[in-house]
């Protein structure tokens, strides 16, 4: 296997404060993007009949159909959860009979695969009454009876959670959630129950509705809910939640503006007993993009998963932008908490979007989704990859789905794989493979991850005026793992340390270990990519290593450490307090 290099954002930004305007780089020039709450008159498009002999091209089971494609506006979330029994629970959001003038059925839908692969539904079973229900997302309480959380449009705005009356029946009983954050109603609900069975929710309110988002959770299996709490003000809907396997911890992770949709931070809140956050202090930045700059930015997809060490995993998208323009390709990072290293997984080509495009909300890689594996501790990352050479004959990419994965808890990963595979160039409405809006099960028990996602047969999101109105399937995809053990990672020739102390006032020691004599070189940088100090440059005998650096003319902030040996190169951050 090729090993994949992984690099501290900083490392890639100096890459590119040299190259980000060169020719090979497609500029964009954005435009805020609209928040669709399901009340929207879809846009004058036709429908187009799919025809059934295609709908086989794309892998998996066809556990309903939906007409509504579009699934998320930002961070995909969880729509499918794995239950401790074997059972596998879904939710997505189903459109029946769509009409130009916006009529028509948006209802939220359920189905359940049993531990012997049996279908509940043969297509699905409604969530609740009414119309005008979606974005979903869906949790297991230790029972396995599914948490499914959504909203309604119609004829208020409002927000549910509904538990299942036994796991698997998809007998349901909605709950309104209380979602008024500071006078201002609040959508778009994600989920997730902690090892107590304590539901936890966050929902946003961006954009014409408000600018923030809020927090309330339920602590007797969704009967009655908490005061909502006002967390934090953002221009997204990337607000997600996940919660240990093994402790009480739970987080809120999301992607926080600086005034613009295209130019975010990574954020996150961390509860350690799941009841008791801190709203009032600044979340934990894991990036510190745009200091004194251009820069990379996130944009607005994000997951996290807890590992079976109590870490927690973050992967997000991010592209280099300016003043007022995004410039392509994209880049998919992970942090993890244990070691407070950033990761870069993998990268994207440059589309031309004028050609193909990816469709509002969409970047080149796009609605990431997180999982992790009891047994080895190993992660899985599935995302949406639009590539540029094949395009619908309406002028959007067919997305594919890639999963990777990595068995040194985030440090390398494994080169992207395309599961899906199914190729529609030019296809006409109703032909088409564009296979989106994928969600991977956090639990990931034996040798199967566990994806639910649309199979499009238009490319683009009919809400978003993208493409025409057609018949899709919504995939259930149980993707094996067989061999996996044996795609061992390229192991490495050295360990580099955290500093320490760290946060450090002037001085701090660096450690780390060569497992072979090796030719060293160990950096500092600033915050800007600019290098402040080389403290290794040389021939090194194998072993442990420390190297104290002394900051006394440097100021206070963020800087990074880079060691290369061998070919390979790892960094870690650390902060300066004078």
């Amino acid at each position: 296997m090729k090993k994949i290099l992984f690099l501290s954002v900083l490392a890639v930004v100096m890459v590119f404060v040299t190259s980000a305007f060169a020719a090979d780089f497609i500029r964009h020039e954005m435009e805020k993007q609209v928040l669709l709450k399901g009340d929207e008159p879809i846009p004058n498009v036709s429908y187009y009949p799919s025809r059934p002999g295609l709908i086989t091209q794309s892998p998996g089971e066809i556990i309903g159909w939906t007409q509504y494609d579009y699934q998320t506006n930002s961070s995909t979330g969880d729509r499918a959860a794995l239950g401790i029994a074997g059972a596998v629970n879904f939710s997505w959001m189903n459109g029946l009979d769509i009409a130009p003038d916006g009529s028509g059925i948006r209802q939220t839908y359920f189905n359940c695969v049993d531990a012997d692969g049996d279908l509940a539904y043969p297509e699905g079973s409604r969530v609740c009454e009414g119309n005008r229900s979606g974005y979903t997302t869906i949790a297991n309480l230790s029972s396995d009876k599914a948490v499914v959380a959504y909203h309604r449009t119609d004829p208020i705005y409002e927000v549910f959670a509904a538990v299942d009356a036994v796991a698997c029946w998809g007998i349901f009983t909605p709950v309104s959630v209380p979602n008024l954050v500071g006078g201002i109603v609040s959508i778009w609900p994600y989920v997730t129950v902690d090892r107590n069975d304590n539901i936890h929710m966050v929902f946003s309110n961006p954009d014409d509705l408000g600018d923030g988002f809020g927090y309330t959770n339920s602590t007797d299996g969704g009967v009655s809910w908490g005061r909502p709490y006002p967390v934090d003000n953002i221009l997204t809907i990337s607000p997600i939640m996940t919660s240990s396997p093994v402790s009480d911890k739970v987080a809120i992770v999301y992607t926080r503006d600086v005034g613009q949709q295209w130019r975010n931070n990574v954020v996150y809140y961390e509860s350690q007993d799941g009841l008791t956050w801190d709203f009032g202090s600044d979340p934990v930045h894991v990036t510190e993009y745009g200091q004194g700059g251009d820069s990379l930015w996130a944009y607005c997809d994000v997951d996290a998963v807890y590992d079976y060490n109590d870490d927690l995993h973050i992967i997000w998208n991010a592209h280099w932008a300016t003043e007022p323009s995004v410039y392509i390709p994209v880049w998919l990072y992970h942090y993890d908490t244990g070691s407070e290293t950033m990761t870069l997984m993998t990268e994207s080509e440059s589309p031309d979007f004028d050609t193909c495009d990816t469709g509002g909300w969409q970047m080149p890689i796009a609605k990431m989704s997180l999982g992790v594996q009891e047994s080895n501790n190993a992660l899985f990352a599935v995302y949406t990859f639009f590539p540029e050479n094949d395009c619908s004959a309406g002028g959007f990419s067919n997305g594919e789905l890639y999963s990777q994965f990595s068995l040194d808890g985030g440090g390398s990963w494994s080169e992207p794989l395309n599961m899906t595979d199914s190729h529609t160039p030019g296809c006409e409405a109703g032909d088409c493979d564009s296979d989106h809006w994928s969600s991977l099960a956090e639990r990931v028990e034996g040798d199967i991850m566990h994806i639910i996602y649309i199979n499009d047969k238009d490319a683009g999101g009919v809400p978003q005026g993208e493409g025409g109105v057609t018949d899709n399937p919504v995939m259930y995809l149980p993707y094996g793992l067989t061999g996996i053990d044996d795609e061992v990672t390229t192991p490495r020739s050295f360990a580099l340390s955290q500093n320490y102390p760290n946060p450090f006032n002037a001085k701090t020691n660096i450690e780390f270990e060569l497992l072979e004599n090796s030719r060293v070189e160990l950096s500092v940088y600033n915050i800007m990519g600019a290098k402040v100090a080389t403290l290794v440059n040389g021939e090194m005998e194998a072993g442990v290593h420390a190297v104290n650096w002394d900051a006394d003319k440097v100021a206070s902030g963020v800087y990074y450490y880079s060691l290369r040996a061998n070919g390979e190169e790892s960094t870690r951050k650390m902060t300066l307090l004078k």
